[in-house]
């Protein structure tokens, strides 16, 4: 009996053999990886080109975006573009928000709420003893000619008074206020900071510390200045704003302008209620001269003549301000409002590996409307960050070019447009704290790209680059799969490391949103071109990029998203990451 059943088993088998064999060859391949078959991932590179992604940011870019904001029209409407396109391209969505119909945009929307801070009334009042040196009142329907609130959230800020020069530690320019502050033991915990702006200038355009005279990151970075103060724990800076050669324009007249922007802003956001604590920035004001003589009065000091000691010994002098205390108060108006990322997917072809994501990211808001700036008044943000934008669409439209050719991606491929991160990487960070879609375990690598369509002044060299960011900090796999793509795919760009630490003073690795990603421990690698004359500023407009050279930055994020979504294993996690 045995016997029968085995030969009928094996000639059934026999049988079914040709069958069985032809299904095995009619099943497709594994999507070779770039280091298998470079001139496959080469053909799909070269759909993405310079008129492609001009076609895509004429538009986000466009004044008719007003300067995509979070929570304002614009943003929205950029929101919605993406979705088109998306749907148009035959990508799923990935969102959250279940709308009516099936072919909605909403569909692609990851909606959340915000909760955002408006300047009511701010409040800055100088005392000695029982005697007040000075007093100035800000806010959206008053504007005191010597002096504004610029920035600042926390309601109370009260301590002593420090002197403290420009406010700079460059030991590279042999010049460092915080230092001497050290020196003469004087500590700034708690204390209100009294600085110049800028650094020691000749003129507008002359360095009096910089060996080739152009002026430093102190001058053209501001909020590097304000950061260090920050670092140090002060209860408030106050900047002296009319004694640079750089300020061009009567301290009044900023001080109004200042006042139409509190009306109109759509200030500061969060993503939880300021109630529930967390750190509150301290109160920053810009004062004239005027103002600074009164707090300097006890010291017997005048602003002008310190200034002057400065500039021509270009030594620190610094000192506690004798018996006087600074008291600030601001009072803030709270509501909600909602944003939304935009998420697509391509879903892995391998029954092993789909489950692991790689995610593509740019943030697609910028900082608005100016109504008080030159122009127009509308920050485009061309390059900021409308280029990592529009390359997130051209890298999905090759990706699902290769899908219908036969060449899905064996893991599957997240397209993560976030807003708020202009606010503080608030998209991002919802999405890996609060709601990924995705399991955090099972994203093996972010690839973020911010403002890679324009050329970094203070870099010299070949144009032909792209700073690479963070790779190696998790993986050095990571790290080299890229410097490999990016040899054998010929795109041959120079993949610049000057950023590329922890002690970067810029601090740019922790300044997109790939540091939400990274936090996590997930590899990432963050792709720029650096900061320029525009930076958040309203000239920041499309006619203005590279396209030739973006063009190349974007066809190698595609190659390295290509060969770490088809190689069998993920990037090694071997770096200590942000810990």
């Amino acid at each position: 009996m045995r016997q029968r059943i085995a030969r009928t088993f094996f000639g059934v088998l026999l049988a079914c053999w040709p069958l069985l064999s032809q299904a095995q060859s009619q099943r497709p391949a594994p999507t070779p990886t770039v280091f298998d078959q470079p001139a496959l991932v080469q053909r799909y590179q070269t759909t993405i080109t310079p008129e492609d992604l001009a076609a895509h940011l004429f538009i986000v870019a466009s004044d008719y975006f007003e300067g995509r904001e979070t929570t304002t029209r614009g943003q929205k409407l950029a929101a919605y573009y993406l979705a088109s396109q998306y749907r148009k391209l035959g990508l799923e969505p990935a969102g959250t928000l279940k709308p009516d119909h099936p072919y909605a945009p909403e569909a692609y929307f990851q909606p959340f709420t915000v909760y955002g801070q408006r300047l009511q009334e701010a409040h800055l009042i100088a005392v000695q003893g029982a005697d007040t040196l000075a007093a100035l009142a800000f806010g959206p329907e008053q504007a005191d000619p010597n002096g504004y609130l610029w920035l600042g959230v926390r309601p109370e800020s009260t301590g002593e008074l420090v002197f403290g020069g420009y406010g700079i530690a460059d030991p590279e320019l042999g010049y460092n206020d915080y230092a001497a502050l050290a020196a003469d033991s004087i500590d700034l915990v708690g204390r209100w900071l009294l600085i110049l702006a800028d650094e020691p200038l000749a003129n507008d355009s002359t360095s009096l510390l910089t060996p080739d005279g152009r002026p430093s990151r102190w001058t053209t970075q501001p909020f590097l200045k304000l950061r260090r103060a920050l670092e140090a724990g002060v209860a408030g800076v106050i900047l002296v704003g009319d004694r640079s050669p750089q300020a061009d324009e009567p301290l009044a007249e900023r001080a109004a302008r200042a006042a139409l922007r509190a009306r109109t802003s759509v200030g500061r956001l969060s993503l939880t209620p300021p109630q529930q604590g967390g750190f509150q920035l301290p109160p920053i004001w810009v004062v004239s001269s005027q103002v600074a003589d009164a707090l300097l009065a006890p010291s017997g000091r005048t602003i002008a003549e310190l200034q002057q000691q400065l500039d021509e010994s270009r030594q620190p002098v610094v000192f506690a301000v004798p018996a006087v205390t600074i008291h600030g108060r601001l009072v803030q108006e709270t509501y909600q409002a909602q944003t939304e990322n935009v998420l697509a997917y391509i879903e892995g072809a391998d029954s092993l590996l789909k489950h692991e994501v790689v995610v593509l990211s740019s943030h697609y808001d910028h900082v608005g409307v100016d109504p008080t700036a030159e122009g127009d008044g509308i920050y485009n943000g061309a390059d900021d960050d409308g280029t990592g934008t529009v390359a997130l669409l051209e890298i999905a439209e090759a990706f699902m070019q290769a899908a219908r050719d036969g060449y899905p991606p064996r893991r599957s491929i997240l397209f993560l447009h976030v807003s708020g991160e202009e606010k503080g990487l608030l998209g991002s960070a919802y999405y890996t704290d609060h709601e990924p879609v995705f399991p955090l375990e099972q994203t093996v690598t972010n690839l973020n790209i911010d403002m890679i369509g324009r050329h970094d002044p203070t870099r010299e060299g070949d144009s032909n680059y792209v700073y690479i960011i963070g790779s190696n900090l998790i993986s050095q796999e990571l790290h080299e799969i890229n410097l490999r793509v990016n040899e054998i795919t010929g795109t041959r760009l120079v993949l610049d490391e000057r950023f590329n630490s922890k002690d970067d003073p810029n601090r740019f690795y922790a300044r997109s949103d790939h540091w939400n990603f990274g936090k996590h421990g997930i590899p990432f690698i963050f792709f720029f071109t650096g900061t320029h004359e525009d930076y958040h500023g309203v000239d920041d407009e499309p006619h203005k990029i590279d396209y030739d050279r973006m063009a190349r930055i974007v066809r190698l994020i595609f190659g390295t998203a290509w060969q770490v979504a088809n190689q069998d294993n993920r990037p090694a996690v071997t770096g200590t990451g942000f810990n």
